[in-house]
């Protein structure tokens, strides 16, 4: 079972055919969708960095990083604004955020008195050390100021983050070894030492969930949290406890594709999942976008709906669309926007300089 799954994945002798994307054209790695307003906020910048962190025992030439990552803000008629990144100085004056910043994952928490008062969450691929920026955001202002960046032994590898508070968080640590042959031999053998890390009101990190093969993303809905596996592939369902830990219920597992993020549709609860058809041809991709590998990498959305609105029961699974690689060289987030009367489907990709926007296929 194990070899024939390793098979599947690799995708070897399978052509894929674009289903349902006619609906589907051109305009960052995620994507929130703010449930109270219906805008979306984009994490956005350079490739070259996160090349990177996607192949770290890769050459790389940091003296010419020059390009900070950026947060933007899209509406319905596809029209940008940016949200600065700003710190305080010792005399209280605000300047430009002065750290490095190189975003992966991020996430939102309102407060539940006042969902104006926004607090995001950055994984941030700093060049010593993986970390969590937090900054604070006030809507219909054009920056956010930084609260804190947080580090932790526990915090070696993350991936993805769930924000519960303005302090509290869940994040994703996708593998022990982040470099060298022990990190080959992890992945090659998909060996589960990948674990969620919980970090408390107080700033005590803890491990939530552990022996989950590659945990990427990572999102809240209720009581209940789903972190999508990529070499046990499939998505597999928590319940949490109030003291932060996870408790495994259940997963439902893919057989022909491998999950990356995911997003809850905050209207029914929904899991949107985007996952890769052919994972030789992604990583080929992912090393160097300049590759002619789009076209045969493919990229499949499956949306999961809990039974009776309740996990426990299981879910019901249908294939969206599907994408050779013609339309989106590999997706790795799909987020439903709903605003002034438009739903429409956003779909972005780590290694992808534009996002998909797709009118039907919701």
């Amino acid at each position: 079972m194990y070899l024939s799954q390793s098979f599947r994945m690799t995708g070897l002798g399978k052509t894929y055919y674009s289903v349902n994307t006619t609906s589907c054209t051109q305009i960052g790695h995620d994507i929130i969708i703010d449930p109270h307003t219906g805008l979306a906020y984009l994490a956005c910048g350079s490739l070259k960095p996160r090349q990177h962190w996607l192949n770290p025992d890769d050459t790389y030439d940091f003296s010419h990083e020059s390009q900070t990552d950026h947060i933007y803000v899209l509406n319905e008629n596809d029209d940008y604004t940016e949200i600065r990144a700003m710190e305080l100085s010792s005399n209280g004056k605000m300047l430009p955020f002065s750290q490095v910043l190189r975003l992966h994952g991020f996430d939102i928490y309102w407060n539940p008195k006042d969902s104006d008062d926004m607090t995001f969450m950055f994984v941030n691929h700093q060049l010593e050390h993986a970390a969590v920026s937090i900054f604070s955001h006030r809507r219909g202002t054009d920056y956010m100021l930084h609260v804190e960046t947080v580090k932790s032994g526990l915090l070696h590898s993350p991936n993805n983050i769930v924000a519960t508070s303005k302090r509290s968080f869940y994040a994703t640590n996708d593998m022990k070894y982040t470099r060298g042959i022990m990190r080959e031999i992890y992945m090659n053998l998909r060996i589960p030492n990948g674990h969620v890390v919980y970090r408390n009101e107080t700033g005590e990190f803890s491990i939530a969930a552990n022996h989950i093969g590659y945990p990427n993303g990572i999102v809240k809905s209720g009581d209940w949290i789903y972190v999508a596996s990529c070499t046990d592939p499939g998505v597999q369902v928590y319940n949490a406890s109030p003291d932060g830990s996870l408790k495994y219920h259940s997963r439902n597992r893919y057989w022909d594709s491998i999950p990356d993020n995911l997003h809850v549709d905050y209207l029914t609860g929904q899991i949107y999942s985007t996952s890769f058809l052919k994972v030789g041809q992604t990583h080929r991709f992912f090393r160097n976008p300049s590759l002619d590998t789009t076209e045969t990498a493919g990229t499949k959305l499956l949306r999961l709906t809990p039974r009776s609105n309740d996990p426990r029961n299981g879910f019901d699974v249908e294939t969206l669309l599907i994408d050779s690689g013609r339309l989106m060289p590999t997706a790795t987030i799909a987020a439903v926007q709903r605003r002034n009367g438009v739903q429409r489907l956003l779909i972005g990709g780590v290694m992808s300089s534009s996002l998909v926007v797709c009118k039907t296929v919701i």
